[in-house]
């Protein structure tokens, strides 16, 4: 018996198809990880997270984001850091905070005005650091996501091909053992996908149904 030859084609063809997505997927991994790694929050703004964002949304302040979107991890860290401190919240503290010192000096409380001094001192240092942090991560993320939105699409799309690609030969019939080896050697690509990548949710929701039909067929000798 002569194997199909549309499953021969689709075969012949996979190993482009899979070549062009990894190249693709590589060069996107690799302008993440430079980007990534550009914009941290000073410590000062920020606490350990206790959590998963999404496990325990009620944390204090908000999670620490990359300048391309998504979690920002650091090496050592559990969880992702929150950022507690924003330079409007400190904006209004420091405005209070000036009040009181104008009222202390009109009233005479020189030691309420020594202590009222340091505090505006504090919030002035920690406002410029939170103003900084927050105008540096907005312009890098706009420089940031122009540069990323050239690479992260192609890979996307060239994942959606290989997913179709391999549906393909999935819903040929096999009528040798050849066409059976091929089948399990395309779902062995897409194993090689990394997470989540390999969620196979639009094209290839039936694949293990059918590699397990064609070997059981195969083995009953009805191929």
């Amino acid at each position: 018996m002569v194997e199909n030859p549309k499953l021969l084609k689709l075969a012949e063809e996979l190993p482009a198809v899979v070549a062009a997505y990894h190249a693709a997927q590589n060069k996107s991994e690799k302008v993440a990880r430079y980007w990534r790694g550009q914009v941290w929050a000073p410590d000062e703004l920020t606490i350990p997270g206790t959590a998963q964002p999404h496990d325990d949304p009620s944390q204090p302040g908000k999670a620490e984001m990359t300048v391309i979107g998504g979690f920002l991890w650091r090496v050592g860290d559990k969880f992702p850091r929150r950022i507690v401190v924003q330079s409007w919240e400190v904006r209004h503290d420091l405005l209070k905070a000036k009040r009181l010192l104008r009222k202390a000096h009109k009233e005479g409380r020189l030691a309420d005005c020594l202590v009222l001094e340091d505090e505006v001192s504090r919030l002035k240092k920690l406002h410029h650091t939170a103003s900084e942090y927050e105008r540096k991560h907005r312009e890098v993320s706009r420089d940031a996501k122009a540069d990323y939105g050239k690479y992260w699409p192609v890979a996307n799309d060239l994942r959606d091909e290989l997913e179709k690609h391999i549906a393909a030969i999935m819903d040929q019939s096999d009528r040798t053992m050849e066409g059976l080896v091929i089948k399990a050697q395309a779902l062995a690509e897409w194993g090689r996908l990394k997470k989540p990548y390999n969620l196979a949710f639009t094209y290839g929701q039936n694949w293990h149904g059918q590699i397990a039909a064609s070997i059981l067929r195969h083995a009953r000798g009805e191929a």
